[in-house]
């Protein structure tokens, strides 16, 4: 495992946030103004489809103003426009981790560097109230890419069931999927003819489609009224073109786990 460098510093992982989130929401009925932040720590492959991980700090947030909300969610911040109890709405900008040079895997390192990519788009969610206290969140996001990096688009759905047990803890399962684009694809996937002779990998052309599914459980901790502890796993598993690239094949996986634990405060 190797350190982040100080220009990732702020990380932006969708793990500590949404147990944090839901202690949040428990305050919100009674302030105008409402929020949380979370500080912990991640492990995280070192880029998609490696098996190597690197070390990254948690630093995640939400600002509420009643229904309205801006927040750090994921490698994403997301603004939440609509003004209505169960459906959410608005802008959304992310960001995807590009390749370094000093990644341990040696041929997909002789591939070159890819620079880290912002994206823009909008999201739209809708929340259920299932049995007692329980609820189903509903969410789908499309991004494009505007810094001219991979230049493609991807689309994520994801259905989050929250349980609350009990008044201190919180448990919550999210299943998701992700379809990237051809450009994509092509940008963190492929082998061309001359990143074959550089790397020593087949080449290889690699087409956009359904990237990826996944599975997270999230458990949190309320301690005090103001803080608690929060715990998460995640499963993703590559498919397609993404899990039979060389990039993923040699020396990588098409099993992506990654995990971290933080301290969350609301206010």
């Amino acid at each position: 495992m190797k350190t982040a460098s100080l220009s990732r510093f702020v990380t932006l992982l969708a793990l500590a946030l949404p147990s944090a989130a839901f202690a949040e929401d428990e305050r919100t009925e009674s302030k105008d103004i409402s929020g949380y932040s979370t500080l912990g720590i991640a492990a995280l492959p070192e880029y998609e489809g490696a098996d190597d991980y690197q070390i990254l700090p948690l630093v995640d947030g939400k600002l509420s103003f009643g229904e309205r909300y801006v927040a750090i969610q994921g490698t994403a911040i997301r603004a939440n426009v609509i003004a209505a109890d169960k459906i959410e709405f608005g802008p959304v900008a992310s960001f995807t981790f590009g390749r370094d040079a000093d990644i341990k895997n040696a041929a997909v390192a002789d591939l070159g560097r890819i620079k880290d990519a912002y994206e823009v788009g909008a999201f739209a969610a809708t929340t259920f109230d299932v049995a007692g206290n329980d609820s189903l969140r509903l969410s789908l996001q499309g991004v494009h890419d505007v810094s001219d990096v991979h230049g493609g688009y991807v689309i994520a759905a994801s259905a989050t069931y929250a349980a609350p047990v009990g008044e201190r803890v919180n448990l919550q399962f999210d299943l998701g999927a992700s379809y990237a684009s051809d450009d994509y694809a092509e940008t963190y996937f492929s082998v061309t003819p001359a990143g074959a002779v550089a790397s020593g990998l087949p080449q290889f052309a690699a087409k956009g489609g359904l990237k990826d599914v996944g599975a997270q459980i999230i458990a949190s901790y309320r301690i005090g009224d103001n803080w608690g502890i929060a715990a998460t796993a995640t499963y993703r598993r590559l498919l397609g073109d993404f899990a039979d690239s060389p990039v993923v094949k040699a020396g990588g996986s098409a099993d992506q786990l990654s995990g971290g634990v933080g301290v969350f405060f609301t206010f």
